[in-house]
This record gives structure tokens, C-alpha cells and sequence, in this order.
């Protein structure tokens, strides 16, 4: 198994947040409300756990086949949804197509998906993949790689957090207009803080769980 390279997407509008009053006179100012920040939070960390199910544990799991897309009725379709994967052992993982007529697409998605060396074969109408262990030096090196990803999305929560503290600042030296009062601000900004400290507690216990199982003999 080859270290697979887990790069997230960043878009520019997670650290957008509206300034004050908007095109419309009598439209009351807003801040940053907690709900909103922590949403956009969750939404970078989930992200983040999402990439992490297409690295496995020690011992395989249904879900590390959650990210193939197979190519059925005209359209890529997600594995999970026209088949279903159960572990037969330690080493093997059977797959099991909901119409015969897309094993052999199925079976060229597991072969053709990238880092994972799968050598898929079909055997009395199911997929076989037989799954080789992971050597404890390739462990290793994913557990450093699982890190590298969540101080990225750290930082990106982090940024999430500046954006809209800097939207807060505004309203604290009165800039957002008469609708905003100091008391106001101090509130949202506290509100941002405690959610940040949430969304990254959240993201670290991902991060924990996931090195242990990989890690685990």
C-alpha cells in the first residue's frame, strides 16, 4: 500500500463573512453568529475525517472502500451504493455487486483506485480483493501523514475563526453601524472562541482514533 496523498480542497468562501449592513439601508447589521462559524468548522473537519476512511487500520474495515467510484448506468457512482463489501477475513474483503450486470466496472474501480494496489478478481459472481497486510514501517509513515493533514485543517479552522474575529473587531470599534453594541461584540467573540476550541477538540479526538486503529496489532 503506497501512502496516499490526502490534499483537501479550500474554498475562498470559508472565511467570507458578511461586514455590517448590506445593500439595503434599513437591513440591521449582523456579526458572525456561533452556529454559522461552527458549521463552517465542522463542515473543513468532517471533510478531513472523510478522507481519513480511505486509510485503513490494522485490520481492514468496510469503510476503506467507501471513497471508489465505479462507473455504472452512464455515471460514476460511489462503491457503497451498488454494492455491499463485507471483510471475509483479515486479508480479504468480498464485494458483492446489487445487479451482476457491474461486477466487472466494480472490479476495475478496486484494481484502477490509486495508492491501494488491490488485485481484484471475480470468483462465483462476487469480488474478491485479497488485501495484504501493512508493514509497521508503512503504519508509521501513515500515522505522520494523518498529522500533516489535521495541522492543515487546524489551520484552516483556525483561519475560519481570524475571518470572522475580524468581522467581531469591526463591530467592537463601532464600524458595523448603530446596530451593534460593545457588549454585542465581546459576546460573538467569545461565542467564536468556544467554538473553535470545540471544533478542534473534535478534530484531534478524529485524528487520536484514527492513528490507534492504525497503529493497533
Amino acid at each position: 500500500m503506497d501512502i496516499p496523498d490526502l490534499t483537501l480542497t479550500e474554498y475562498e468562501s470559508e472565511t467570507k463573512f458578511p461586514e455590517g449592513q448590506g445593500e439595503n439601508e434599513n437591513e440591521v447589521p449582523t456579526l458572525p453568529s456561533e452556529e454559522e462559524v461552527k458549521k463552517r468548522m465542522m463542515r473543513v473537519v468532517d471533510a478531513m475525517e472523510k478522507s481519513f476512511q480511505s486509510i485503513r487500520g490494522a485490520e481492514p474495515t468496510p469503510e476503506l472502500f467507501d471513497s471508489f467510484q465505479v462507473k455504472a448506468y452512464g455515471t460514476m457512482t460511489s462503491l457503497n451504493s451498488i454494492a455491499q463489501v463485507v471483510i471475509s477475513s483479515p486479508t480479504l474483503a468480498t464485494i458483492s455487486c446489487f445487479d451482476p450486470e457491474i461486477k466487472t466496472a466494480a472490479r476495475d474501480a478496486v484494481r484502477d483506485m490509486v495508492n491501494m494496489n488491490f488485485n481484484p478478481r471475480i470468483e462465483d459472481g462476487d469480488i474478491l480483493v485479497p488485501i495484504p497486510r501493512v508493514s509497521a514501517e508503512t503504519r508509521k509513515a501513515l500515522v505522520k501523514q494523518l498529522a500533516k493533514v489535521a495541522e492543515s485543517t487546524r489551520q484552516r479552522v483556525r483561519r475560519i475563526r481570524r475571518a470572522a474575529q475580524d468581522v467581531v473587531k469591526e463591530g467592537k470599534d463601532g464600524k458595523l453601524g448603530p446596530g451593534i453594541s460593545e457588549d454585542d461584540a465581546f459576546r460573538a467573540a467569545k461565542q467564536i472562541d468556544e467554538a473553535t476550541d470545540q471544533c478542534i477538540k473534535q478534530l484531534n479526538d478524529v485524528l487520536e482514533k484514527k492513528q490507534n486503529s492504525v497503529m493497533s496489532v
